[in-house]
């Protein structure tokens, strides 16, 4: 099948469907392609859903929660309701607003207004009040729950107003460019032409089981319901948000749907949730709307669909209705990045116009205009009177209506659109030229990237990008050099954007949509000052090779810059060997800046080591009592800088004996506790004390709070930092409760026995023989399980708040076991390691702040 092939209807739903014109192929070669045209022989919504009812009583029209409804029964109860509507406003024309949920009362309602003839404004259950009152103002709406309306009084006599094609059927409340809930008026027209056309171009009909993943009131999710419904289809609703998307897989091989709708976020975590399973394997087709797809995207739905499945590309507006259709069949080559919009749809034109105005050639970019008489009404600037004149909608000289969408597009030579941007959105850098899409679509090709938006900004009369990522759930969290330097494999240096910010997620509008104002403003980072010649001219070579930077300013900030504890060491290293000289993480801490960190390498002479300690002023400047950070087992302080400086009080890390410089290590918690109290009090002589610990940190630092105790001393709280009960501290430990939900322990596979001596023998010189900072991490990470395998767990009756991470196992029900006074137990995003880092770190950093707000 062709891009510009159309689906053929079911033969039991032509019936329902005008007769197809077909139209003449173009005799221009700047000519705009479409599918198509034909008639839309009904007046009103309510017209062409008589019919539908008419030949489709028994059929059932809408499946929700467990509960159906047939076309018959759904004609009555909406009939009924919409003439109690009429009577109870007294002939009054107002909107009606409805409190969406995702019922089938709320689907009954939406029908109930769509026959009634008032224009229908849906209010999302999850939008602020605030929101929903300045979207009640506007459009002067009457508000119902979809319950109030089914309680009004029958009024069985009361007359229905006969609807013409430019009636409004909806005011959707868009979120505009300035933030303010701006109204557009969509026509019957509109929806008439656009369940027609989704009929005859992806086959929507009586014989589909439709699966609607989108909350009702986005304008996406309204698409499928009123296609749905006025197609004849089986409507199958299900709200990821309320139900969580683990429930998304059960409910598609469930109800045995044969399409699903969904945005390219949702999409993208409908399929992790659905890998490993045939759920999708059954459907039709797959459709996205609302946001720019990848290619990517599209090569891993492939994976899951069956062999006749195929997915299309919906692209629209509020003011345009459907705009075009990109369907990929089984067979049709995937492009990389960002996909074409694809071909006009049926009854549209597009029109790309140059800043002259006239039309461009295939292949040029212009402005997107669409003609069409299926375009929304206009504006609405409350619900009483319409909007100003907006040059946006108007008449051509040739009586055509049109929209100028603000976006620029081009056509190729098959007549597939391309969406290029907002004129505004490109931006020289270095003197070349970039589109934040295309950077995007380069982010989204990483592997441990979900999502990325890429914007433009100016700095210092300067164009720059700012990348904002959303990292993969389950995928141990970036730094943001390690993207910097994979990107820099895919795109050329200038297209590498000078901030990126890892985030848990994108922000999203109402409508699903990414919410570019909500974007937070990346750290601001000093002008780039060159580097004095000589040492700083030499590490910053050094610094901007580990972390993909190209140019490092004298007053850059290695970490705030994306480096993490690995590459923090891998850099000590090289500086090391460089000159001469012996590190530790300290060195960073205390010397954040190039020119703060070169200066301290002058004074430092060659061959002469620096002090290492286990103790590691990571904030020192900090206000207030100090907390003393307990790293984890193979993990330098450094890995607890990021919290640190989430932190407004001094902060002191501690790390195992011997993990940088030369030391035996401890081999008990008692033995590690005891070093690390004496290295504690040489900062603070006496308590109260207060600790935060991650993984084995957060046991030794219990051991440590019980041996200040025995001295007494006072302690306000110990934080642990997903520190595993579960693991290795199980085996000397309390019996842990353990439901079906906990993962059985899985026995690792014994090693050979020259791999034992082998392991032995560099347990036995770990902390004294050099090794490369990875191999150090891994041995002093084994001997950390060691440890833990020896020690004999026992309960803490001080108060401690634990904060686990997602892919914890523990059940948080153990913690009152090891400690009785246990004040709180969290989760948050991020692994082991992720939750340190950003993206994760913030929400970490504010439970701990939390909890030692509740001991001051």
């Amino acid at each position: 099948m062709s891009p510009q092939s159309r689906a053929t209807p079911h033969a039991e739903e032509t019936v329902l469907m005008p007769a197809i014109g077909r139209r003449p192929a173009p005799t221009s070669p700047v000519e705009p392609r479409s599918h198509e045209p034909f008639p839309v022989p009904w007046l009103s919504i309510r017209e062409r859903f008589d019919v539908v009812v008419e030949y489709l009583p028994e059929q059932t029209a809408v499946v929700c929660r467990g509960e159906s409804i047939t076309y018959g029964e759904l004609n009555e109860r909406a009939l009924s309701g919409a003439r109690s509507l009429v009577a109870s406003l007294a002939g009054v024309r107002r909107p009606i607003a409805i409190d969406t949920e995702c019922t089938l009362d709320c689907v009954v309602a939406i029908v109930t207004v769509l026959l009634s003839g008032y224009p229908l404004v849906l209010l999302d259950s999850q939008l602020p009040e605030q929101r929903r009152a300045d979207i009640l103002t506007r459009s002067n709406a009457v508000r119902f729950r979809p319950s109030e309306l089914a309680a009004l009084p029958a009024a069985p006599d009361a007359p229905l107003r006969s609807g013409i094609p430019t009636d409004a059927a909806v005011l959707l409340f868009t979120s505009g460019s300035t933030g303010k809930p701006k109204a557009v008026r969509q026509g019957q027209r509109l929806w008439l032409n656009q369940a027609a056309d989704f009929h005859l171009t992806i086959g929507t009909s009586a014989a589909d089981r439709v699966g609607m993943a989108l909350p009702i009131s986005f304008g996406g999710g309204l698409d499928v319901v009123m296609t749905a419904l006025l197609n004849g289809a089986t409507l199958h609703v299900l709200d990821p948000r309320e139900v969580g998307i683990d429930a998304v897989p059960r409910w598609i091989a469930g109800e045995g749907l044969t399409t699903l709708h969904a945005t390219p976020s949702l999409l993208r975590a409908v399929l992790r949730a659905c890998e490993g399973t045939p759920a999708l394997s059954r459907l039709r087709l797959v459709t996205t709307c609302g946001e720019a797809v990848h290619g990517e995207d599209v090569t891993r739905l492939r994976s899951q669909l069956g062999p006749n499945g195929c997915y299309c590309n919906l692209s629209g507006s509020s003011e345009t209705g459907n705009l075009a259709f990109n369907m990929f069949p089984p067979g049709r080559p995937v492009p990389n990045g960002v996909l074409p919009v694809g071909v006009v749809a049926a009854n549209k034109t597009v029109r790309l116009l140059g800043p002259d105005g006239r039309v461009v050639g295939p292949g040029e970019v212009g402005e997107i205009v669409v003609e069409s008489d299926y375009l929304a009404e206009g504006y609405f600037v409350d619900g009483s009177r319409p909007a100003p004149a907006d040059d946006r909608f108007g008449v051509t000289p040739r009586g055509a209506r049109y929209f100028r969408m603000g976006d620029l597009g081009r056509f190729d030579d098959n007549g597939i659109l391309h969406l290029v941007g907002r004129g505004d959105d490109a931006v020289k850098v270095r003197g070349y030229l970039v589109e934040p899409s295309e950077v995007e679509s380069a982010l989204r090709r990483l592997p441990a990237v979900e999502d990325a938006v890429v914007v433009a900004r100016s700095e210092a009369g300067t164009g720059v990008l700012a990348g904002y990522v959303a990292v993969a759930p389950g995928d141990r969290a970036p730094s943001a050099a390690d993207l910097r330097r994979e990107l820099r494999n895919l795109v050329p240096d200038w297209m590498v954007p000078t901030h990126l910010v890892l985030m848990p997620a994108l922000p999203r509008t109402e409508r699903g949509k990414v919410d570019r104002r909500a974007l937070p403003d990346p750290a601001p980072r000093p002008p780039v000052v060159a580097p004095m010649d000589g040492t700083e001219a030499t590490v910053a070579a050094l610094w901007a090779g580990i972390l993909g930077v190209e140019k490092i300013g004298r007053d850059d900030d290695f970490v705030a810059l994306g480096g993490d504890s690995l590459q923090t060491q891998q850099m000590l290293t090289r500086v090391e060997e460089r000159f001469n000289v012996q590190l530790s993480s300290a060195t960073l801490a205390g010397f954040p800046t190039l020119a703060q960190f070169a200066a301290h390498l002058d004074t430092t002479k060659s061959g002469v080591a620096a002090a290492t300690s286990v103790l590691v002023p990571l904030r020192p400047d900090g206000v207030g009592e100090p907390v003393f950070a307990f790293a984890g087992a193979g993990s330098t302080a450094l890995a607890l800088l990021p919290l640190a400086r989430e932190l407004s009080r001094p902060v002191h890390g501690l790390q195992a004996h011997g993990l940088e410089g030369r030391g035996i290590p401890d081999w008990t918690v008692a033995g590690a506790a005891r070093r690390f109290v004496k290295e504690i009090r040489s900062v603070q002589p006496h308590g109260p004390y207060t600790f935060v610990g991650h993984s084995l940190g957060g046991v030794i630092a219990m051991e440590a709070a019980r041996l200040l105790e025995s001295d007494g001393e006072q302690i306000r709280i110990v934080v642990c930092l997903d520190t595993l009960l579960g693991g290795p501290l199980s085996a000397g430990g309390p019996d842990l409760p353990r439901t079906e939900h906990t993962p059985p322990a899985v026995d690792a596979p014994a090693p050979g026995r020259g791999a034992l001596w082998r392991t032995r023998f560099q347990l036995l010189t770990a902390g004294i023989v050099p090794r490369s900072a990875e191999k150090q991490w891994d041995l002093f990470h084994e001997v950390g399980r060691r440890v833990a395998l020896l020690h004999k767990l026992r309960p803490w009756d001080g108060k401690v708040a634990v904060v686990m991470a997602e892919d914890n196992p523990d059940e948080p029900s153990w913690w009152p076991i090891i400690a009785p006074n246990v004040v709180s137990v969290d989760r948050v995003s991020g692994d082991h390691v992720g939750m340190l880092r950003a993206p994760h770190v913030a929400r970490t950093a504010a439970l701990v702040r939390a909890a030692l707000e509740r001991t001051t």
